[in-house]
């Protein structure tokens, strides 16, 4: 007999004003069967063994257990993680400067300038 991994939560995020969003799609999930009836759950099934879950994941129906469904993914359409922004180079120098403790100096000389009242 094979173990198989302990299901885990799928993971939605609603964005208010844009659509919806997988999280977290584990490997092996389950589900009560009410969900299908849910019209708020963002699911459809494009075949008796699949579910489609908010257009990005796909999971195929691999086992029914006391009013739950067990999941398999089977395909995920999310989009890869952004890589991070790098900083611009124009801010290397500041950041640098202050950074640096108890050398607080100005970073372009300062010149005053009197101007004579006339009168």
């Amino acid at each position: 007999m094979t173990d198989k991994p302990e299901p885990a939560s799928i993971v939605f995020t609603r964005h208010r004003g844009q659509a919806i969003t997988v999280d977290h799609a584990p490997a092996h999930a389950r589900i009560d069967v009410r969900v299908l009836a849910d019209r708020y759950a963002y699911l459809h099934m494009p075949a008796p063994d699949r579910i489609v879950f908010a257009d990005q994941v796909v999971y195929k129906i691999t086992g029914y257990n006391e009013g739950t469904l067990e999941l398999e993914l089977v395909e995920d359409w999310r989009p890869a993680a952004a890589p991070a922004e790098e900083k611009p180079p124009t801010d290397e120098p500041k950041t640098r400067w202050k950074e640096q403790p108890g050398k607080v100096q100005a970073v372009h000389p300062v010149t005053a300038l009197n101007q004579k009242e006339q009168g």
